[in-house]
């Protein structure tokens, strides 16, 4: 009966004309759609390799979607718990899913989902022949990429002083190079070197080369010992609160997407020097139980300093990961920093609990600088962290949640909940509070803050289908700071509001609405006294993608930002995008003309670019002037692809760009990217 059912259900899904999906699988459209719509609303770097190599790997080798385990799943960061676990019950219940378009009768899974994993996954048996080692060696990818960039422009930082001394000891180029061997989820390897631009090169501080070196391998052993990992890793576990190191999702597009997923140890392959472990880590499954285990053992950057009452201790980690000038290089790797902990959790049929215990030891004290908004922060060698979290689905609806404290006594707890109230209409909603003094060094929670302190909050989010190819998002963020923070005077409030309508007419048009506002208390000299005040931020945008053909693909955008301080300024900004893939050609181009207006930094705004394999660049738009670029990708053979980017930055009436040793003497600044991938 049951399979009767499902093959009505197939032929009846099928046969709707209004739910029919696009019959042509745009891989890169889709990729770029979906970091663009994660990534956009950081306004700052960030490190995002993790995303970033996971849609790219399955775009070059789909996803299983027939033997894909949740973790697997929630790499595709697109799904939800709630729609993970719909897709495996309902694999459960019908076994093997046949097509996309078997997909569209799993509740929770809309066709605008559904399009977007399209080019990720694919449909195929349910037991495979299991590899042996020599044919995971045998047919493992081999991967060795090899990037440049650097400025046409020389700033100051590169030219001799009076004193003819330079202040940054290398070039302005930055080289990158990555191999990485990968068989699957059972074997990785690989190592990553880095100079920045300014960085010595063989030679001054860097006389082995390159800046910064990373390497990992990375064993499936077994069943029971999941993973084995030497080398460079990052940790992920439960909601944040006490350890999750790389990307985290925030407030974003993805009103629903406020519950963490994809935990656990991963192999660390990004270039971001200080924001992960180095040494060994294991996890092992015990049946519906799994224990995570790690040590790290590594030098860090931090300001040092010394005084007769305090002795050798450091001020601030530095985070930057530049070492061109002495006192850069003065800070690099100046402290010890040791990690350890176990991460544990137990899966029952609806629900998952896991505790998270960490603890972290300088070889010398942190003590901060003696401001006010410092007094409850981190003092000290030794920190100790410990949470509890869980996760409850059932049907339509999901819990989840973490609590913790740390050392020094101060706690924090986070709650939240998802509901498919209708196919058309999900809510969420997470409440957050940490203590002033809590303090967790590597959490990264749902916060307004980059701190995980100071802050308690209200979140409540919708998506809601209100007529066919119309999609509403919306959220409203509420949080409040007890004690001072770097940006303000004293105790502070905030709000943000946001909300955004899609429309998808047809398969050749779209386009979408977007509105936010975010106010909050700021700092300002007032009457020569600092004093909170509401600083304000309004934007809208309209953005329309036409797609030409299969070959052309237009996007326009047109954005203002409205700022409310003590003043009151505007900005303007619009582009033209403009995409090309040649049917007769192994090429694809990307091109843009962008004009920007804005009274100050304070309205300044950002718009994501597309760049080269594996980064990512969301510039700042600010003063009066254009920016443009080109971005090219060529696959010179089966095996190898190359790209190349060039951008300008052109201001009206300026006398140079940036500040400090970044500054360009002119109006222009022009950036040059170039990129060669080898599969071997």
């Amino acid at each position: 009966m049951k399979q009767v059912f499902r093959y009505i259900a197939l032929f009846f899904m099928i046969s709707l004309p209004q739910v029919v999906l696009s019959q042509i699988s745009d891989v890169s459209g889709q990729l770029e759609a979906i970091i663009e719509s994660v990534l956009e609303g950081l306004e700052k770097e960030t490190d995002a390799a993790l995303i970033i190599e996971d849609l790219e790997g399955f775009a070059e080798t789909p996803l299983n979607i027939n033997t894909a385990t949740r973790d697997q799943l929630s790499r595709l960061h697109l799904l939800d718990d709630i729609q993970i676990q719909k897709l495996l019950d309902y694999r459960t219940e019908f076994g093997p899913v046949l097509s996309i378009f078997e997909l569209n009768t799993v509740n929770g899974l809309t066709p605008e989902v559904l399009t977007k994993m399209e080019p990720f996954i694919w449909f195929g048996p349910l037991n495979g022949k299991p590899l042996s080692v020599s044919e995971r060696m045998k047919y493992g990818r081999h991967e060795l990429i090899i990037r440049s960039l650097g400025t046409v422009q020389k700033p100051k930082g590169y030219q001799q002083k009076d004193d003819g001394s330079v202040p940054y000891q290398g070039n302005r180029v930055r080289y990158y190079s990555r191999y990485r061997f990968q068989s699957g989820d059972n074997i990785s390897a690989g190592i990553t070197a880095e100079k920045d631009p300014g960085e010595a090169f063989f030679r001054g501080s860097n006389k082995q080369g390159f800046d910064f070196y990373s390497g990992h391998l990375s064993l499936k052993i077994s069943p029971v010992i999941e993973n084995v990992i030497i080398g460079d890793f990052v940790v992920r576990s439960g909601q944040g609160l006490v350890l999750w190191q790389g990307f985290s999702t925030g407030k974003s597009i993805y009103s629903l997407n406020i519950s963490k997923t994809n935990q656990g140890l991963r192999p660390y392959t990004s270039t971001d020097e200080n924001q992960h472990f180095r040494g060994i880590s294991t996890s092992l499954n015990l049946g519906n139980a799994q224990i995570s285990i790690f040590y790290s053992q590594k030098n860090s950057d931090a300001n040092r300093a010394f005084s007769d009452s305090l002795g050798n201790h450091f001020t601030s980690l530095q985070t930057s990961g530049y070492h061109r000038t002495e006192n850069e290089i003065a800070d690099k790797n100046s402290i010890n920093d040791m990690n350890t902990g176990i991460v544990t959790s137990w899966r029952f049929t609806n629900m998952k609990i896991g505790t998270t215990f960490l603890y972290r030891q300088f070889n010398m004290p942190f003590i901060r600088n003696d401001q006010l908004y410092n007094r409850f922060r981190f003092r000290g060698k030794k920190n100790l962290v410990a949470g509890a979290d869980y996760l409850f689905n059932k049907g339509k609806y999901q819990l989840f949640g973490e609590a913790a404290f740390s050392k020094s006594g101060g706690k924090a707890a986070l709650q939240g909940a998802i509901a498919h109230l209708h196919d058309r209409i999900q809510v969420s909603a997470l409440f957050r509070h940490l203590d002033k003094n809590y303090h967790a060094l590597w959490a990264a929670p749902f916060s307004e803050g980059s701190l995980a302190a100071n802050e308690t909050g209200m979140y409540f989010g919708t998506r809601i289908l209100p007529v066919k190819f119309v999609t509403f998002s919306a959220y409203s963020d509420f949080y409040r700071s007890k004690w001072i923070n770097y940006t303000t005077a004293g105790p502070s409030n905030g709000r943000d509001i946001f909300a955004q309508a899609d429309f998808r007419p047809s398969n050749r048009i779209q386009f979408y609405l977007r509105y936010k506002n975010e106010e909050k208390d700021q700092k300002f000299r007032i009457d020569e006294k600092y004093e909170n005040h509401p600083e304000r931020f309004q934007k809208s945008r309209f953005h329309i993608q036409y797609n030409l053909s299969d070959i052309f693909t237009l996007k326009t955008r047109l954005e203002h930002v409205l700022y409310k301080g003590l003043e009151t300024e505007n900005g303007w900004m619009i582009f033209q995008d403009v995409q090309m893939t040649p049917a007769v050609l192994p090429l694809s181009l990307s091109a843009r003309v962008a004009w920007f207006s804005t009274e100050s930094y304070n309205t300044r705004i950002y718009a994501y670019e597309n760049d080269l394999l594996y980064t990512f660049s969301i510039p700042a738009y600010y003063s009066k002037g254009l920016r443009t670029y080109l971005n090219l990708k060529y696959k010179i053979s089966p095996k190898a692809d190359i790209w190349f980017k060039v951008a300008n930055t052109w201001l009206h009436n300026a006398e140079s760009i940036g500040s400090g040793y970044n500054e360009i003497q002119g109006n222009q600044k022009t950036e040059v990217k170039f990129q060669l991938k080898l599969k071997i």
